[in-house]
């Protein structure tokens, strides 16, 4: 960024080089100001005439160049009152002026256009004249410059001096002149001549008015100059401009060898500082550090250490004070040793921490800043165990789904390969379940979904050791039948089938065909309706059919194929070839008018078929029967030789089968029960329990708990219900993650059958908070660290900048970075840099005082002395090309301080000084702040000589005439 001084130097070289040499500072900036003023009306009037030349006049457009314009042109009239000879009063006027014109701008701003000619409330006239009269003042200054405001007017006195000095008209025999030139460099200095140059100054000024203020200041203060003669070093004690005390010790010929390291607030601390200086520093031993080193320091009587490198850059310190320096002594070394073999931990979001707990192991989750944010529930043997729990869970967390305790939910889950499903309510009770594992993901979805989806409408069923259920065809989870619908238009005869059915046109308009099936309390299937009916009471008459059949049936049982004898609805005999699954193999293909008749004629195909049995059919009749696969079975067959009803399974043997049709009759008058709904249907066991069954008679769910009495089974569907309706689904791993709430918020960790695995440590205000939390922490689940603290841990830290510190298991600090970095690459260098530093640290004890030899970025050394808290009192002013020099020098800078005397410094004074190096004397003048003003020309052989040179300067200098030479 330029400096305001670097632009001001600018300033007057371009007026120098271009204009000419100004007499004043108002010169170079009235014209500076008229070019600045020039440029911005110009800019105004150009953005003014583009404008309405490109058709894009607006009153947008002239506000901004009516006001660019006359601010320019106001600034620009001041420049121009700065570059005339105009007196003090004429540039206050002009001040005053160009305020108003600037007022007058800013009002034209405010109230145009809607307040302008004729517009609203018209304020053109006032904004006018405000204008006019800042201008007119400004105007006026600069025409009346040759007759009242400026230096020469014509009725006023002439300003400044115009007489010529004595000296040059020979009024005064002698006399001194500043000569003001210009150095190698084109800056100003001066000379003092009586007839030969007596001073010079040890500065330069930028600009000549710098250099005639400069002179001014010399001349109204050299004439009370006291004289200090300097035969030894000496302190330089001084009060600065802003008020502060400092001092500097200068050697015998003025020049510094060195200055304080800090500013006093008082002049007894400034001389206190030196009189430390003048106590310790002769015999103040030189400190060098090789590599790093371990310093000691007190503070309120605790004793603190620091681990600083070579270049006193510190690398480390202690968090905790000790009662003694030996104690901070054995810390360091503790720190150095445990530093050594300490893990870097490079926590970035979450990581999990195994620690011993009442002789066992577990483990915590911990955040980037250190806090637990949740703690395991349950304890393990070993490390290696608790490790390999923490394993196993954390890429299951990565993907684990959040569910909130108080909200029903389905939670999918997988055992082993197998899937299932339970209901949660809201009062994390289990109250439902999947029927069985599959191996099919899906399909244990459809049987939530199929669930959630008719558990409201479900009725309560309970069956008593059997009943017949009619039912719809059509997937139950799909469809509804009310059994208050009209049947849909059939033909106008229709065809009865065997055990009741109903073959109506492919044409016509169909509705759910309807089965039937015989049902125990345990919904085994004990016998089914083996062709769909087309209505509910059509498969109710089917099952009348086959009671009536059933219970006169006779047991046929065969194992080959079978001729059978029968009479067909017409009343006309038939015969037919079946084998042992009841399959017609042949048929009469005409009608017999008798028994024998029909017989005869198969007598004479059983003549080729040898093997197959005679069945004379008279009534319905049982037949067991064996299938290609060796499993036996049932069906009941009517007279007619029809298919009535058939066993839904098969058996291993013969007697398997024969029970089964035996459980048949045995429930054969069993209840009926129209079902077009899914049910709950409740059954005891020891307890009671229910099942969901949909009409298809599939079971999609069951109870997920047990109950003591049916009405209390009954009075909490109504809650499984709730649950079923409104839960959303899941699908659940190794861990869930619960938030539980509501005035705190948590979360907790849940394994596959819903046991705490961790809690959380500390509780949220809100519930978007905790899942923000736990999103955060499942998201970087797999990177988290998996770490123990045997002994201690460097761990990163990230706040306003990246810093570490060493930590024990117990989380007490045992040391951490002093200054942070800029990133993770930089504090790990710096980790590495103190890993390998601190075991060869050795101890620098700082005394009441130190010299220590330092290097700048210019590869130069010097010294400076420091107490024995490590702070700098003294600071060398010179610089040496090495270390060896730089001890050589203060060898010399001791016996100064021993020799160097104490000079307050309150007003301007001459210096009287033996010449360095040379014999001879030089004087030097200083002011109150002890800046040297100017200093002897050349060297003087005797004391007396310079002492009288000195007097000639302070004699003739207030009086000199300056004068400028380029």
């Amino acid at each position: 960024m330029t400096s305001p001084l670097k632009i001001h130097q600018n300033l007057f070289r371009l007026y120098e080089h271009y204009v000419s040499e100004p007499d004043s500072k108002k010169d170079v900036y009235g014209y500076w100001l008229f070019i600045l003023g020039y440029l911005i009306a110009a800019a105004g009037v150009f953005a003014f005439v583009v404008g309405y030349a490109g058709d894009t006049g607006s009153y947008v457009l002239i506000r901004i160049s009516g006001v660019t314009a006359a601010a320019g042109l106001s600034v620009c009239l001041f420049g121009l009152v700065l570059m005339l000879p105009v007196r003090r009063r004429g540039i206050q006027a002009s001040v005053v002026g160009l305020a108003i014109a600037l007022a007058g701008v800013v009002f034209f701003a405010a109230v145009y256009p809607h307040d302008w000619r004729g517009h609203g409330a018209d304020w053109s006239v006032e904004v006018i004249a405000v204008y006019s009269l800042g201008i007119g003042i400004i105007g006026g200054v600069t025409a009346l410059v040759p007759i009242v405001t400026g230096q020469r007017g014509m009725f006023v006195e002439e300003e400044g001096q115009t007489e010529d000095p004595p000296i040059l008209t020979g009024d005064a025999l002698e006399g001194a002149q500043f000569a003001v030139f210009r150095d190698e460099d084109g800056d100003w200095k001066w000379h003092v001549l009586h007839l030969e140059a007596l001073a010079g100054t040890t500065d330069s000024a930028v600009t000549r008015p710098e250099a005639t203020e400069g002179i001014e200041r010399v001349k109204s203060q050299i004439s009370s100059a006291g004289l200090m003669e300097l035969t030894t070093s000496a302190f330089r004690l001084y009060e600065d401009r802003d008020g502060t005390w400092q001092w500097t010790l200068a050697r015998d010929d003025g020049s510094v060898v060195g200055t304080c390291a800090r500013e006093f607030d008082h002049r007894d601390d400034a001389e206190g500082s030196v009189s430390f200086l003048k106590d310790r520093g002769p015999d103040a031993d030189v400190i060098e550090i090789d590599g790093a080193a371990f310093t000691y320091t007190q503070e309120r009587d605790q004793w603190y250490w620091q681990l600083i490198d070579d270049d006193r850059t510190p690398l480390a310190s202690s968090d905790d004070g000790h009662r003694t320096q030996e104690q901070a002594e054995e810390a360091a070394r503790e720190f150095a040793e445990r530093f050594e073999r300490a893990r870097v931990l490079d926590v970035e979001r979450v990581g999990v921490e195994l620690y011993e707990r009442d002789g066992g192991w577990t483990w915590r989750v911990v955040d980037d800043e250190d806090e637990v944010v949740a703690t395991a529930d349950g304890e393990f043997d070993s490390r290696r165990d608790a490790e390999a729990a923490v394993e196993a869970l954390l890429p299951g967390l990565e993907s684990a789904s959040i569910t909130v305790a108080g909200e029903p939910g389905y939670e999918l889950y997988q055992v082993g390969d197998r899937w299932q499903f339970r209901l949660v309510d809201g009062t994390e009770r289990v109250v439902a379940r999947s029927p069985d594992e599959s191996d099919e993901f899906g399909r244990t979805e459809r049987q939530a979904e199929r669930f959630a989806e008719h558990a409201r409408t479900a009725d309560v069923v309970e069956i008593d050791d059997a009943e017949y259920e009619v039912y719809p065809a059509d997937d139950g989870a799909q469809f509804t039948y009310d059994e208050s619908d009209e049947l849909p238009a059939t033909v106008d005869d229709p065809e009865v089938t065997a055990d009741g059915g109903v073959v109506v046109d492919d044409e016509a308009e169909a509705g759910p065909d309807w089965n039937w099936r015989l049902v125990t309390e345990d919904r085994d299937v004990v016998a089914a309706s083996n062709e769909p009916h087309p209505d509910a009471d059509a498969a109710a008459e089917a099952i009348e059919r086959v009671r009536e059949q059933a219970s006169e049936a006779d047991l046929i049982e065969f194992e080959n194929a079978a001729f059978q004898v029968y009479e067909a609805d017409s009343g006309e005999w038939r015969w037919r070839l079946i084998d042992e699954d009841g399959n017609v193999l042949a048929d009469s293909g005409e009608e017999h008018t008798s028994r024998g008749e029909a017989a005869e004629a198969m007598m004479t195909l059983k003549e080729q078929a040898p093997d197959a049995e005679l069945l004379e059919i008279e009534t319905a009749a049982f037949e067991l029967f064996v299938n290609e696969d060796d499993e036996w079975g049932w069906r009941l067959i009517d007279e007619g030789g029809k298919l009535v009803a058939e066993d839904p399974s098969t058996h291993p043997t013969r007697e398997a089968a024969r029970a089964a049709m035996n459980r048949l009759l045995e429930h054969l008058e069993s209840n009926v029960r129209t079902m077009n709904e899914a049910i709950f249907q409740t059954y005891a066991a020891e307890d009671w329990h229910w099942r969901f069954v949909l009409p298809n008679g599939e079971t999609v769910a069951v109870d997920g708990e047990e109950h003591p009495t049916r009405d209390d089974l009954v009075e909490r569907l109504d809650d499984v219900r709730e649950a079923a309706t409104s839960g959303q689904q899941y699908t659940i791993g190794d861990v869930t993650v619960q938030l539980y709430g509501p005035d705190d918020w948590r979360f907790r960790l849940l394994d596959r059958d819903r046991e705490p695995i961790a809690d959380s440590a500390v509780s949220y205000a809100t519930r978007d908070e905790v899942r923000s939390v736990v999103e955060g922490m499942a998201g970087h689940a797999t990177d988290a660290p998996i770490f123990t603290i045997e002994d201690a841990v460097v761990r990163l830290e990230n706040g306003t900048g990246w810093s570490w510190s060493l930590v024990d298991r117990e989380r007490s600090v045992i040391g951490a970075s002093v200054d942070t970095a800029y990133d993770k690459d930089e504090l790990l260098s710096t980790v590495e840099t103190v890993r390998q530093l601190a075991p060869l640290a050795g101890r620098v004890d700082f005394d009441v005082a130190s010299f220590e030899l330092v290097v700048d970025e210019d590869e130069r050394w010097h010294w400076r002395l420091i107490d024995e808290d490590g702070r700098a009192v003294a600071t060398g002013s010179e610089t040496y090309d090495s270390t060896a020099a730089a001890r050589e020098a203060l060898e010399d800078v001791r016996e100064l301080i021993e020799a160097a005397s104490i000079l307050e410094i309150d007003s301007v004074s001459f210096e009287l000084h033996a010449a360095e190096d040379e014999d001879g004397w030089v004087w030097q003048l200083v002011d109150e702040y002890g800046t040297t003003m100017a200093e002897s020309t050349r060297l003087y052989e005797t004391r007396t000589g310079a002492r009288e040179a000195m007097n000639d300067v302070k004699a003739h200098a207030p009086d000199g005439w300056i004068t400028f030479t380029d």
